[in-house]
């Protein structure tokens, strides 16, 4: 079922152009039901003549008409967006943020009486696979969250998280898209190595990552139990699994989540 509000994103980037098409394409909003700003006018035509969707002047004016405003903008932009939003915002309106490093704190200062989401989206939502780490204010109501995770669940799926964890998602699913790129990328080398065509290396990496995530989600088997299967006494694959043991790959995955969810941290800081 449709939802009926009136939605408002600032900011037709990548993530707003891709929830935009997410929750059209899924039927969970009307295109007329869909307003937009955005500062540079070329992104903002492109998406509206793509997906026939409202044009706005200003954020005031977006604020005003809809019931659910989503901020899409680099988290560097963000104290000006509030400062607009807050001169016509109603506490019966509903604002969602997914500024990378912006805290519930920072969005209360500058709305404050007015329910505010933390978002943590991942990039793999502009094709439909994301994953959306949600954290609400005490101000959302529950009809209010289900919205959210319905409008964030057409780009992929979606979890509830308290946010004094938001650092740690952006460290393991926020930036996680470029460590498995790297795997896919060294898997990729590896077979050319051994004389594969770049092609062939490069779509088997893909669809082995692919598929070997695939059986973790639909199965819900833990990762070791999987491996297991796959790993016999004296075979090709705990060869393969001995080496990256010896050359310290578990740790350091671990130690990439570890630091990047430090920085996060201090970029909230700043």
């Amino acid at each position: 079922m449709q939802l009926k509000d009136k939605v408002f994103f600032i900011g037709t980037g990548a993530m707003g152009s891709a929830l935009i098409k997410g929750v059209i394409e899924s039927d969970v909003l009307d295109s007329n039901h869909i307003y937009a700003y955005d500062v540079d006018n070329d992104k903002l035509n492109l998406v509206i003549e793509t997906y026939n969707i409202n044009r706005v002047d200003s954020i005031e004016e977006g604020v005003k008409i809809s019931d659910i405003t989503i901020i899409a903008v680099k988290p560097q932009h963000i104290k000006g967006v509030l400062e607009e939003i807050n001169k016509v915002v109603k506490s019966s309106n509903l604002v969602i943020s997914i500024a990378a490093g912006i805290g519930l704190r920072v969005l209360e200062k500058y709305l404050p009486g007015t329910p505010v989401v933390r978002i943590m989206p991942n990039t793999p939502a502009q094709i439909g696979y994301g994953i959306s780490a949600i954290s609400p204010s005490s101000l959302v109501k529950k009809e209010d969250l289900e919205k959210v995770m319905k409008l964030f669940g057409s780009v992929g799926d979606t979890v509830i998280v308290d946010e004094n964890l938001m650092d740690a998602v952006t460290g393991l699913s926020g930036s996680g898209p470029a460590y498995v790129f790297m795997i896919i990328e060294a898997l990729s080398d590896a077979g050319v190595r051994m004389g594969l065509s770049r092609t062939i290396s490069l779509k088997l990496a893909a669809y082995t990552v692919r598929g070997a995530a695939e059986m973790i989600i639909q199965t819900g088997q833990n990762p070791e139990v999987l491996k297991e299967m796959v790993t016999s006494p004296h075979g090709t694959t705990i060869e393969g699994v001995y080496a990256l043991e010896k050359n310290r790959v578990r740790f350091a995955l671990m130690e990439a989540v570890e630091y990047a969810t430090i920085r996060s941290k201090e970029l909230g800081e700043e």
